[in-house]
């Protein structure tokens, strides 16, 4: 049932070729399952124990296969070629074993086992979020793995005795844990997808495209939520306008190309200078918005005095192009943020226009702080 449900949601997603992979792994299984099921009543180990235990190894590495796929995009021809080489390493000694009783089925578990840690080692390092289907995958991936361990354990003793794999009822234990925990792991594959497809889908309506800097409307709802937040605590705040000096010029004399990777360039610098705790907004254009949540105003200068400093150092080449790149900065505070984010962006407008009439590639103080300066 879930091999078929994951078949569906391919034929709906069939760019998610992972999907595809995770339900043949299902069918896979099932097939094993049942070539292993009949080794008490079916004297045929070319079919009980050899076929059963290479289904039953090539379901769990589907799985992974179609975890790399997922969180690769594809699976590169390096990687084809090591898999190739693993499966290759582990069915030849199945070759060799299949016709010692139950020792074919030790190495099995093993080798499920090391598949199961590599896919628990491959999603911890994806650093996915949200976080909580990941972390119930690798839970069952960790038991699983406990319990192939186990059964390795519990079969070793049986190496060479017809029979007797079936009938140890701690074994009946394991190999029902075997079964449910292979099922919920196919029931939470497509949930750690779609979660996943969810939060990029967020994040597309919070982040702009071309920067990954919020964009203009998620800027000012998480603006006034801090401004809320810090009137309630009596903390200062701090709000930067940032413009990009002769921008025009940049995009006439090299085209937009450049000055694309220009506000990128800004960007990332913007991302570098400012703190954790700084809201940075691109709020159209070249223009930028930073809201910095208690923050004396003699802060936010040496702040934005430096940003300035580090952009005209660090942005002076693109692509090979000579482009001379600076900023202006105009900022705007208030005391125990008593002001609206329309009135403090407003003021720092009116400063950053004063910055740029003072020669630009400088940071201004809107005048209510050039008076108290």
């Amino acid at each position: 049932m879930i091999g078929c449900y994951l078949a569906m949601v391919y034929m709906l997603r069939r760019h998610d070729q992972c999907f595809l992979l995770w339900s043949v792994a299902c069918f896979v299984f099932v097939a094993g399952g049942c070539a292993a099921g009949i080794r008490t009543y079916v004297d045929m180990p070319l079919l009980t124990y050899l076929l059963a235990d290479v289904l039953l190894l090539l379901s769990p590495a589907l799985v992974v296969a179609g975890l790399v796929l997922f969180l690769r995009g594809q699976l590169s021809a390096r990687a084809k070629q090591q898999a190739a080489l693993l499966l290759t390493l582990f069915l030849l000694p199945l070759a060799m074993l299949y016709q010692v009783s139950n020792a074919s089925t030790a190495l099995t578990s093993f080798s499920i086992a090391v598949l199961f840690i590599y896919a628990i080692v491959l999603l911890k390092n994806a650093r996915l979020t949200p976080v909580f289907p990941v972390y119930i995958l690798q839970l069952f991936f960790a038991v699983h793995a406990s319990l192939m361990v186990l059964q390795v354990i519990l079969v070793l003793p049986l190496i060479g005795e017809e029979h007797r794999t079936f009938s140890l009822p701690s074994l009946q234990w394991v190999l029902l844990g075997h079964v449910l925990l292979t099922t919920s792991t196919g029931l939470m594959l497509p949930l750690l997808s779609f979660s996943l497809t969810e939060n990029q889908l967020l994040r597309l309506t919070e982040l702009d495209d071309l920067t990954q800097l919020l964009n203009r409307r998620e800027f000012f709802k998480r603006a006034n939520l801090a401004l809320l937040h810090s009137r309630r605590q009596q903390h200062s705040v701090v709000v930067l306008m940032i413009d990009l000096d002769h921008f025009k010029q940049i995009n006439d004399q090299w085209g937009h190309a450049i000055g694309d990777l220009a506000l990128k360039k800004v960007a990332d610098l913007l991302k570098v200078g400012l703190r954790t705790s700084d809201l940075i907004g691109r709020l159209g254009g070249e223009e930028f918005a930073v809201l910095m949540p208690n923050t004396s105003a003699e802060q936010a200068a040496l702040i934005g005095q430096r940003l300035c400093e580090r952009i005209a150092h660090h942005a002076w080449e693109i692509e090979a192009r000579p482009v001379k790149l600076t900023v202006s900065v105009g900022g705007a505070s208030c005391v125990a943020a008593l002001q609206d984010l329309k009135q403090l962006l407003a003021d720092a407008d009116n400063a950053l226009y004063q910055a740029k009439a003072q020669g630009r590639n400088r940071i201004v103080f809107d005048s209510e702080f050039e008076k108290q300066t």
